[in-house]
């Protein structure tokens, strides 16, 4: 059976709310200890409830609570790598790949631009009188990689037949 969306609101029933604050609460402490079984890390979930009189501790035991969390300030004193990534970093290179991604985009759309360039010039459709001065370099850098693909293409081909001669399958 399919449950229906939760809509992220506040609660306006109180009753409704508290309601929903244990279940919650519950399923919380739940994945956190399920979490720290069985990834086999150290977990802790400290949770203040708006009108409770005391936080809800996983694990229940107070030394074992502040070994993990002064474990947790003595590594990020160390060195706040190992704490991993923080939303700074995780921007930051989410900024860096997708710069990548565009320069990459960018490289692409103007290979292709240069590339009709020269069919348009190859079909008379266009002059090289009509090409920017700007993109002569590109152009020619497009021509020189044509050049060597169809040279490549033909050594291979020569190189096939070079082969089948030596092999007796083609009579000359």
């Amino acid at each position: 059976m399919v449950r229906k969306k939760v809509k992220l609101a506040f609660i306006e029933n109180d009753s409704s709310r508290r309601v929903t604050y244990r279940k919650r609460v519950k399923n919380l402490v739940k994945k956190t200890r399920e979490l720290s079984v069985l990834c086999g890390v150290d977990a802790c979930a400290i949770i203040y409830g708006q009108e409770e009189q005391a936080p809800v501790v996983w694990p229940s035991s107070e030394e074992e609570v502040k070994r993990i969390i002064s474990d947790y300030y003595s590594k990020s004193e160390i060195d706040p790598s190992q704490r991993g990534f923080n939303q700074y970093t995780f921007l930051n290179d989410s900024v860096i790949k997708a710069k990548e991604r565009l320069l990459k985009l960018q490289r692409k759309n103007r290979e292709k631009q240069i590339s009709n360039m020269v069919s348009d010039i190859l079909n008379v459709k266009s002059s090289l009188d009509q090409v920017n001065p700007s993109d002569l370099g590109d152009l020619l850098w497009v021509i020189e990689d044509k050049i060597r693909t169809i040279q490549y293409r033909i050594r291979g081909r020569y190189g096939e037949l070079a082969d089948m001669r030596n092999n007796g399958s083609l009579i000359a």
